[in-house]
């Protein structure tokens, strides 16, 4: 029986599976979402902590005692606790799985700091770490954001240029034309092209004259005029003539590809 599908929330808590969440659109963006939130709302307790610390020249701090403890725990402990949750989680999965990743060194430094503190807390010594524990948090957080932006951004650009192959193509097999899907084709099949159409695949072409529009290669819009023994990409399109050609190259062999 199949394992059911992760959901954005799962994938979001545990950084070892984003390369599977980033392979679905849904996914990478509710996940992309979900850090952006969490990165907003620990900023959000980190600036007035890192002001009420002393931190911040020219800003006094709070007055050292149990009264100061007890604020900056209040608002260290959602930072660790939600906003940081991920790289918790992310360090709990490593030790069992017995290996040592970056979730393990973000989750030794925040709970090193943050559990320092509340110890102090406790036993009533002044703390000064809390600050430490929610900066380490926001700022592995907004790179955490930034890297899955960009990653996002280069996903749906690498999509956008596969989506440039067509699902189909017509080919010619045993006398006949048939439509079979573009990853059927094989090389030394000959291709039918209509005006319009889009070149499954890298060929020949073998009969006929056309124009065609090879810009994602070469950048230039002006249609190329092709003629037989001339070579044809895939991806690009056959802006003119119907035509021929002979398929010389497939699958990941193709310039696209």
């Amino acid at each position: 029986m199949p394992a059911p599908a992760s959901t954005p929330a799962q994938l979001v808590t545990a950084p070892h599976d984003h390369h599977a969440g980033m392979s679905d659109p849904g996914m990478a963006a509710a996940m992309e979402h979900d850090i952006r939130r969490r990165f907003w709302v620990a900023l959000a307790f980190t600036v007035p902590l890192v002001l009420l610390s002393g931190t911040v020249p020219g800003i006094p701090a709070l007055p050292a005692g149990p009264a100061a403890n007890w604020i900056e725990f209040a608002l260290a402990t959602p930072v660790v606790w939600w906003c940081g949750w991920m790289f918790l989680s992310g360090a709990i999965t490593a030790l069992r799985r017995r290996t040592l990743d970056m979730s393990v060194l973000i989750a030794t430094g925040v709970l090193a700091a943050y559990l320092a503190s509340v110890y102090l807390t406790i036993v009533g010594v002044p703390a000064r770490y809390y600050d430490a524990a929610a900066m380490l948090v926001t700022f592995v957080l907004f790179g955490h954001w930034m890297e899955m932006k960009s990653r996002r951004g280069t996903t749906d650009a690498l999509r956008a240029l596969f989506a440039l192959v067509p699902p189909s193509a017509r080919v010619l097999r045993n006398g006949q034309e048939v439509t079979v899907p573009t990853s059927d084709v094989v090389v030394g099949d000959v291709v039918h092209l209509r005006p319009g159409d889009r070149i499954p695949v890298d060929g020949t072409l073998v009969d006929g004259d056309t124009d065609v529009d090879e810009s994602l290669v070469t950048g230039e819009s002006q249609p190329v005029h092709k003629g037989p023994g001339d070579d044809l990409v895939g991806g690009s399109i056959n802006t003119s003539g119907a035509v021929t050609m002979r398929a010389t190259k497939v699958g990941n062999d193709t310039a696209l590809a």
